[in-house]
């Protein structure tokens, strides 16, 4: 029997939701669509109706196309000491800090629910209401919190401790209190049951629901009174945008990027057009470890002087920092994935992100806001100095790999700003070094940022005694600071399936019979 396709996700919920409807007759829109409702409830801190993100879609026999549904500036400024905007120190295993943003004045216009009815309504075949079920039954009866959970949770506990309801939903039994909170630990069975309500009346009342309905009204009242930008004007105007993804070739097949005023996707096919044209060894040699930190590097400038700009990509751009690498060294966050194919050849590849949550939720719905506008990689130019009404720029990048040999691959990150340097150490490990799927994800991997150059375990220590950048942190163990690639991949005139999740993302993977 053929199998129906093939998923990779962040968590075995969410996989299982995507695995339900394919089984079921669905297509791999219906899947990933089931499979993102899935996410808000077993990957709350990661995923949530509150966030937003991108789904890069290739129809069988079609154009790929993105669907841009990530969060967008409030229409108006408000001075700056009338917001709730708090400031919050998050603390990965291996030692490293990241200061986060929460409360209302850190919440962008979300369009996570927009952006699900507008893939449904191009490409998805089963009722919406099916296919919000699993994440209705996952709310209602209860998700068993896994380590990685409970490790996100921890990471990010000042913000949850933030406000009432954060805490009512994400403490510890008898830990709720302000002064004794903590985070739900391994093995607690999650409960949402204004969640699941929520879900269901969504999924009947469509997006209006959320942008006009009361759901919306509910947070236009708590952000009027507590300290947000939002207003019922900023749900009104959202808008899904759907965009041409960037191509950029390859040596042994094809890459298909997000698109701007995405960075990530610019940014991935800045490094692989350089790396494409050079020497880059074998890898975990001196010259692979070399070449790609200052790879990663070049991407981190360019960044500053470019923006999203696809003049990034021009060969004259492109050249002049070929030139420079290997001569002189070179100077000056909560997101999850799913992928999902199918034996028609559909591909979709979604990436959502929540930042790292705003601490704050919509009063009575179980939806944690997100705080993207206290995310520090997405205010180049500062806080509270975005231009007003404008889609976010993101490091996001659900991207499509399709090999010379037939092979269609659908895969993306979370990371934060790592995600352009996961992404593309990924899609080289494919591309160029000829690795299986489950090699290209598991390979040890480095971050170059800030003249620090962050290496995962798994390289010889000899070798990186050699390398240029001298300024290193050695990790100890994997982890979640290097993202999580989830993909999956059909090949064989689709009749044979593939997919991997990433370890350091709690990923998991099915086949579908």
């Amino acid at each position: 029997m053929t199998a129906k396709g093939a998923i990779a996700a962040g968590h075995p919920v969410t996989a299982q939701a995507a695995a339900d409807i394919l089984a079921a007759g669905g297509n791999a829109f219906d899947a990933v669509i089931a499979a993102l409702w899935a996410a808000t409830v077993a990957e709350p801190v990661l995923a949530s109706l509150g966030g937003g993100g991108f789904l890069m879609a290739r129809p069988a026999g079609q154009p790929p196309r993105l669907y841009d549904f990530f969060a967008e500036t409030p229409l108006a400024k408000k001075p700056a000491e009338v917001l709730e905007f708090s400031s919050c120190m998050a603390t990965f295993s291996g030692g490293v800090t990241q200061e986060f943003h929460g409360g209302y004045g850190a919440v962008a216009t979300p369009g996570m629910v927009a952006g699900m009815f507008a893939i449904h309504r191009d490409l998805g075949r089963m009722p919406m209401f099916d296919l919000a079920q699993p994440a209705i039954l996952a709310a209602r009866h209860g998700v068993t919190i896994d380590a990685f959970q409970a490790y996100v949770m921890t990471i990010i506990q000042p913000l949850l401790a933030l406000s009432d309801e954060s805490r009512a939903a994400f403490g510890a039994p008898g830990k709720q209190d302000k002064d004794s909170f903590s985070t739900l630990a391994e093995g607690v069975l999650h409960q949402q049951p204004q969640l699941a309500e929520t879900i269901t009346v969504l999924a009947q009342s469509g997006a209006d629901g959320f942008y006009h309905g009361d759901i919306g009204k509910e947070l236009v009242h708590a952000c009027r009174e507590q300290g947000g930008y939002l207003t019922a004007d900023d749900l009104a105007a959202y808008r899904v945008l759907v965009r041409d993804p960037v191509l950029v070739a390859g040596r042994s097949g094809r890459f298909v990027l997000n698109a701007p005023p995405a960075a990530g996707g610019v940014l991935v096919g800045f490094g692989l057009k350089l790396a494409r044209e050079m020497d880059i060894g074998d890898f975990g040699s001196l010259r692979h470890i070399d070449r790609l930190s200052q790879i990663l590097d070049a991407t981190g400038i360019v960044r500053q002087q470019y923006g999203a700009s696809p003049t990034i990509l021009s060969d004259d751009v492109c050249e002049s920092w070929r030139s420079l690498i290997g001569e002189r060294p070179l100077s000056q966050d909560g997101t999850t994935h799913i992928s999902v194919v199918d034996h028609d050849g559909n591909l979709a590849a979604a990436t959502v992100s929540n930042g790292s949550t705003s601490g704050r939720m919509i009063p009575g719905t179980g939806i944690m806001l997100n705080n993207m506008l206290g995310e520090q990689d997405l205010s180049p130019q500062g806080f509270h100095n975005w231009p007003c009404g404008v889609r976010m720029s993101s490091m996001m990048s659900p991207s499509l790999y399709l090999a010379s040999d037939g092979r269609a691959v659908a895969l993306g990150s979370g990371g934060s700003n790592r995600i352009r340097s996961t992404m593309l150490q990924v899609l080289l490990n494919l591309d160029v070094f000829g690795m299986s799927l489950e090699d290209a994800i598991a390979a040890p991997r480095i971050h170059a940022e800030g003249g620090i150059l962050s290496i995962e375990p798994g390289f010889d220590q000899a070798i990186l005694d050699r390398v240029t950048m001298e300024n290193q942190q050695r990790w100890q163990e994997t982890d979640m600071f290097f993202g999580g690639v989830h993909a999956a991949m059909v090949s064989d005139g689709r009749k044979s399936f593939g997919a991997a999740g990433d370890s350091r993302r709690n990923g998991c993977h099915m086949i579908v019979g």
